[in-house]
C-alpha cells in the first residue's frame, strides 16, 4: 500500500477530520457506540496511529463493516461504516481533495453537497440547497415543453472507480493523494474495481463530483439540466428531442457501466412534472415557514430534519425543547400521508424528526403501527420514537412486546430498537435476555450483534451482564469483541479493570476502546 510523503501528511488537517466525522457519524448507517468513543475520546492516540502508518507505508485499510439496509418493497441495500483508521483516513483525503474537486462542478447544474464555510457543518444545510434544486428544476420546466426526469440505478455500486480517480487528476488533484485513494477504494471493495461504500461524507463528496462530466455534457449539447447527487432533469423543447436525448443519456452512462433506473426514469411534459414535484413541496414550505427559526435549518434534509442520535450512552438526555411551536401544518399532513401515497416516505421523513425536536408525539400512533410494515424507514421511526420512550412506560412496554414478537424481519430493525431504549431508566428482564439471544445467534448480523452486548450490560442484571463478559471468548467476529471491551464500562471496578488488561491488546480498534474506557 503507498504511503503519503511528509509534505503531504504535514498539509493533513486530522483535528477538522475528526469533527467532519463526529458530524457525519449522526447519519450513519450502522450504529456503532464503540467506535464514537474512539473519535470522542481517544482521536489523538487514532491519528498517531495512522500517521506513522502512512509515513511507512504500511498502512492497510480492512474490508468495511457493511449490512443489509432495508429499502422500500422488502428489497435491501448495503449499508456501511469504517473501522477507525480507515474513516479517518478517508475523510482527511476528502478533506484534502475537496477544494480541487469544488472547482471542477459547475453549480448552475449541479446542486447537492455544497461545502460549508461553517466549523459546525460539511456542507450546507441541505434545506437550502434543495431549495435551490427545485427552484431550477421549476426554470426548466417553464423554459422547456419536455422534461427528461433520471436517476441512475445502484449509482454509488456501480460507480467506476477509476475513472472517478482519472476525473480526480484532470481537476488537478495531486496524484500521491488520489494514487492513495484508490487503493483504499479498491480495499473496500476487496479488489473489485466498481463502487464506494455509501453513507459517509466522503461518499457523498465523490459521488457527486463523479457526475460533473455528466453535467459538462449537458452544457457542450447546450441542455437546460439541473442535479442533486444522482437525480436529475434535464429540459428538452419537442417530444422528438426528449426521445433522442434519453437514448443518448442511456449510452453516455453506459459507456462507465452506469444504467438508468427504469422505475424512475421518465419523460413528462414539463406542466405535468411541475404539479407532480411541486405539490408536495408546497406543503414543506409551507411548514419549513410555520417554524424557521424556532428549530436548526441545519439539520434539514431534503426531506427534512436529519435524525440526530447521542452516541455516547452517558451524555444521554432529555432532548425535549421547552420552546412553543407550531406544529400544526406538519401534523395535518401527517394524517393526509393517505392523500400522498406515492410521496409517504418522503412525508415521513419531513413530518416526523420535526415533531420529535419540537417535543411533539402526535406521530407515534403513525409510528407503531408502521414499524413492521414499513422496515426501509428503521432509522426515522426509532429516532422518533427514542425522543419519548425514557418518559413512556406505556411505549416502553410496546417496544418491548415487538423485540419478542416475529414482526422484526431484519437485523436493522432491531439494531435500531435497542439503540431507541439505550436511554430508557429501566427495561424488563425479558428484552435483556432476547438481546442476549441475539447476541450469541450467530445468523444475526455483528453490526446488530454489537449493539445487543452494550445494550445488555448497560441494562442487564449481574447475570445478564456476566453473560455478556463471558461471550467475548466465544465471539468469532473482533468487531462484537471490541463492542463487548466497550461494554464492560458498565461492569463493576475491578471486573472492569481487569476486562480492559486482559482484552485491550488483542488489535489496534481494541487498544484504542481501552483509553475510552
Amino acid at each position: 500500500m503507498p504511503g503519503l510523503s511528509g509534505e503531504v501528511i504535514d498539509r493533513l488537517a486530522p483535528d477538522r477530520a475528526i469533527k467532519n466525522i463526529q458530524l457525519d457519524i449522526r447519519s450513519d448507517f450502522i450504529l456503532a457506540p464503540h467506535f464514537n468513543a474512539i473519535f470522542n475520546r481517544a482521536s489523538d492516540d487514532l491519528w498517531s496511529e495512522l500517521e506513522g502508518k502512512l509515513r511507512s507505508g504500511n498502512y492497510n485499510p480492512v474490508i468495511p463493516l457493511t449490512m443489509n439496509v432495508p429499502k422500500e418493497g422488502w428489497f435491501s441495500r448495503p449499508g456501511s461504516i469504517l473501522a477507525p483508521l480507515d474513516r479517518l483516513a478517508y475523510q482527511l483525503i476528502s478533506d484534502d481533495l475537496m477544494p480541487k474537486l469544488e472547482e471542477a462542478l459547475d453549480r448552475n447544474r449541479t446542486f447537492s453537497h455544497f461545502p460549508s464555510p461553517h466549523a459546525d457543518e460539511y456542507f450546507i444545510s441541505n434545506s437550502e440547497t434543495w431549495e435551490k434544486f427545485q427552484e431550477r428544476v421549476q426554470a426548466i420546466c417553464s423554459e422547456n415543453r419536455y422534461v427528461i426526469k433520471a436517476d441512475i440505478s445502484h449509482y454509488f455500486e456501480r460507480l467506476p472507480q477509476h475513472h472517478l480517480i482519472n476525473l480526480m487528476n484532470a481537476a488537478g488533484a495531486k496524484p500521491e493523494t488520489t494514487k492513495l485513494l484508490e487503493e483504499i477504494l479498491l480495499a473496500f471493495q476487496q479488489r473489485n474495481s466498481f463502487g464506494i461504500i455509501q453513507g459517509v461524507y466522503p461518499s457523498d463528496l465523490f459521488g457527486n463530483f463523479y457526475l460533473s462530466e455528466l453535467d459538462a455534457h449537458c452544457e457542450l449539447m447546450g441542455l437546460d439540466s439541473a442535479r442533486y447527487v444522482d437525480d436529475f432533469y434535464i429540459g428538452l423543447d419537442s417530444l422528438q428531442a426528449a426521445r433522442f436525448g434519453m437514448v443518448q443519456l442511456v449510452e453516455h452512462l453506459r459507456k462507465d457501466g452506469l444504467h438508468l433506473n427504469e422505475g424512475k426514469s421518465k419523460i413528462f411534459q414539463s406542466e405535468h412534472l411541475l404539479k407532480e414535484e411541486t405539490e408536495i413541496d408546497r406543503a414543506f414550505d409551507e411548514i419549513r415557514t410555520s417554524i424557521w427559526g424556532d428549530l436548526n435549518s441545519n439539520s434539514i434534509h431534503p426531506y427534512g430534519f436529519e435524525a440526530d442520535w447521542e452516541a455516547e450512552e452517558d451524555e444521554s438526555k432529555d432532548e425535549m425543547r421547552d420552546k412553543d411551536i407550531d406544529t400544526t401544518a406538519a401534523i395535518n399532513l401527517l394524517h393526509e400521508i393517505n392523500r400522498f401515497s406515492s410521496k409517504s416516505d418522503q412525508i415521513e421523513r419531513f413530518v416526523l424528526p420535526l415533531l420529535g425536536a419540537a417535543g411533539s408525539d402526535a406521530g407515534l400512533d403513525h409510528v407503531l403501527t408502521e414499524l413492521a410494515n414499513k422496515p426501509h424507514n428503521s432509522r426515522i421511526y426509532f429516532s422518533y420514537i427514542k425522543k419519548f420512550a425514557p418518559n413512556d412506560s406505556s411505549l416502553r412496554n410496546k417496544l418491548e412486546k415487538l423485540a419478542t414478537s416475529d414482526k422484526l424481519t431484519s437485523d436493522y430493525q432491531k439494531m435500531f430498537l435497542l439503540a431507541a431504549m439505550m436511554t430508557c431508566p429501566t427495561v424488563d428482564r425479558s428484552m435483556v435476555n432476547k438481546a442476549l439471544t441475539w447476541m450469541r445467534d450467530p445468523q444475526i448480523a455483528k453490526e446488530t450483534r454489537a449493539m445487543c452486548a452494550i445494550f445488555c450490560a448497560r441494562k442487564g442484571s449481574a447475570n445478564q451482564k456476566r453473560t455478556v463478559r463471558t461471550q467475548y471468548e466465544n465471539e468469532a467476529s473482533d468487531y462484537v469483541r471490541s463492542a463487548i471491551l466497550y461494554a464492560s464500562r458498565h461492569f463493576k471496578g475491578a471486573e472492569r479493570r481487569t476486562c480492559k488488561i486482559a482484552w485491550g491488546g488483542h488489535s489496534t480498534v481494541n487498544s484504542l476502546i481501552a483509553k475510552t474506557i
